[in-house]
């Protein structure tokens, strides 16, 4: 696949996931950041890593099971052919990275 094409396409996917969160009743968007869209190499399966920063199993829940819905509102204005299955995962990055830090400050010191 061209791999300019496929940026494109999870680019797009990221906005119009991100768009989607504001139809989405009893949902405060402020709460959630979209780090990464990991769209596959056939187009068929979305990974998109957010963060939550506020009652996180309330929102993570809520996230998973309208994810079908998002996928409906993605489906609006998706413009190619095969709209792929999202998956929402909570992002690792940042805890990761503080323990990370930490390990590097007690080494340093």
């Amino acid at each position: 696949m061209n791999t300019i094409n496929h940026e494109r396409k999870t680019q797009l996917l990221l906005e119009l996931i991100g768009n989607s969160f504001y139809e989405l009743q009893d949902f405060d968007v402020t709460n959630v950041a979209i780090n990464d869209v990991i769209l596959s190499t056939d187009g068929s399966h979305a990974k998109v890593y957010v963060t939550l920063f506020k009652d996180q199993k309330r929102y993570f829940e809520k996230l998973t099971s309208m994810a079908p819905f998002i996928r409906s509102v993605v489906a609006k204005t998706w413009k190619y052919k095969k709209l792929p299955e999202i998956v929402f995962l909570i992002d690792q990055v940042e805890p990761q990275a503080q323990r990370i830090e930490k390990i590097l400050e007690e080494i340093k010191d």
